[in-house]
């Protein structure tokens, strides 16, 4: 793709895909809220067949958002790679290759999934509490492990980009250099 190809692409993917974002975490913000401030409060004191009915709300509402999030992680990626092809064009090498482009939108998709994770644990795990407490534990240790590689697989896809951009600036600098030594 050429520049204004990847350009005109990712912005056509960002007017495409934040509007639909927005909408699925606004839905997933208000099935929290409704959940954690009225439900679950409500259905304290209530039990169904021995499980206490703010378990069966939270778990209710976990599967709830997680559905929700699931379908909104194809915008999610959409944008990263929008973001990821932007980036390539403006900031990287000139004339942004499809390698370069992947590279950028790899270490995109790899930092917001991480914030996007870390911020649904954040709804997830005070509903996830309710239902157990260890469970909510082992759950962030999960997601910090997986976060730990995924980083560091972002900065490893921005570490190659760096390196190519530092060789492309050292051939500039040795072709001046070598003119500059004919010259004299």
């Amino acid at each position: 793709m050429t520049e204004e190809e990847v350009r005109i692409e990712s912005k056509r993917e960002i007017y495409d895909s934040f509007p639909k974002l927005v909408v699925y975490v606004s839905i997933a913000i208000l099935i929290y809220l409704f959940a954690i401030l009225v439900f679950i409060p409500l259905g304290h004191g209530f039990d169904i067949a021995g499980v206490p009915t703010a378990t069966v709300i939270s778990a209710i509402a976990i599967i709830s958002v997680l559905v929700l999030l699931w379908r909104s992680s194809r915008e999610i990626k959409d944008l990263c790679d929008a973001i990821g092809g932007l980036i390539a064009v403006n900031v990287g090498r000139e004339g942004a290759s499809d390698e370069e482009v992947a590279h950028y939108q790899k270490a995109v998709k790899g930092i917001v999934y991480v914030f996007a994770v870390v911020i649904t644990f954040l709804f997830i795990g005070s509903l996830l509490t309710e239902i157990s407490e260890g469970a909510a534990g082992i759950l962030l240790i999960l997601i910090f492990l997986w976060a730990v590689c995924t980083l560091y697989s972002s900065g490893m896809a921005i570490s190659a980009e760096i390196e190519a951009t530092a060789n492309e600036v050292a051939q500039k600098l040795e072709k001046g250099v070598a003119k500059k030594e004919e010259e004299y």
